[in-house]
C-alpha cells in the first residue's frame, strides 16, 4: 500500500476516540504524542498488527484506557502498514 492510500493518523484518532474523555483537546493531543513516542522507538519495519499486538499484550498485564485507544488506532491501519510508514505520515501532515 502507498503511504498516499494510507489513512491519515490524525483523522484515525479522532474517529476512535470520538465521544470519549480522549476527545478533548489536551488528551487527543497528549495521545497523537504518545502514539509518535511508540512509533520512534519500534523497529521501522514492525507492522500495524505488530504493533497493535505488543500493546494487546501489555493491556493483559495492566488494562489501561489509554493503551487500548492506542491498540484501536493501530487495529485501523492495514496490517502490512509499518511503523515507519505510519510515523512519516504523522510527521507530514
Amino acid at each position: 500500500m502507498s503511504i498516499l492510500e494510507m489513512p491519515v493518523p490524525q483523522d484515525v484518532l479522532t474517529e476512535i476516540v470520538e465521544d470519549t474523555i480522549f476527545a478533548q483537546q489536551e488528551r487527543f493531543t497528549a495521545l497523537l504524542r504518545d502514539i509518535r513516542e511508540f512509533l520512534r522507538t519500534a523497529p521501522a519495519g514492525a507492522t500495524a498488527a505488530n504493533c497493535a499486538a505488543i500493546l494487546n499484550a501489555a493491556g493483559r498485564i495492566a488494562g489501561d484506557k489509554r493503551r487500548q485507544v492506542i491498540r484501536e488506532f493501530f487495529e485501523a491501519y492495514p496490517e502490512n502498514a509499518t511503523a515507519g510508514e505510519i510515523l512519516s505520515l504523522m510527521e507530514t501532515v
